[in-house]
């Protein structure tokens, strides 16, 4: 049969160390950065239903073709 070691109890940690454990030491290179306020999304074009488009196209090329 296998023997099991009985675990021997671990000291308490204090704040500072768990902290220092967890995060590493603290630097003065730290820079806190303050979050932007979003950019405004640029206005969509308004949808233009198939006979506008139609139309556009067929006055661009009239126009293209006057050239």
């Amino acid at each position: 049969m296998l023997r099991r070691r009985s675990r021997s109890e671990l000291p308490p940690l204090a704040e500072e160390e768990v902290y220092a454990r967890s995060y590493g030491e603290r630097s003065d290179e730290v820079t806190n950065v303050k979050p932007r306020e979003p950019e405004p999304e640029p206005e969509r074009p308004t949808r233009m239903s198939d006979r506008t488009l139609r139309d556009a196209f067929r006055s661009r090329l009239e126009q293209r073709d006057d050239d």
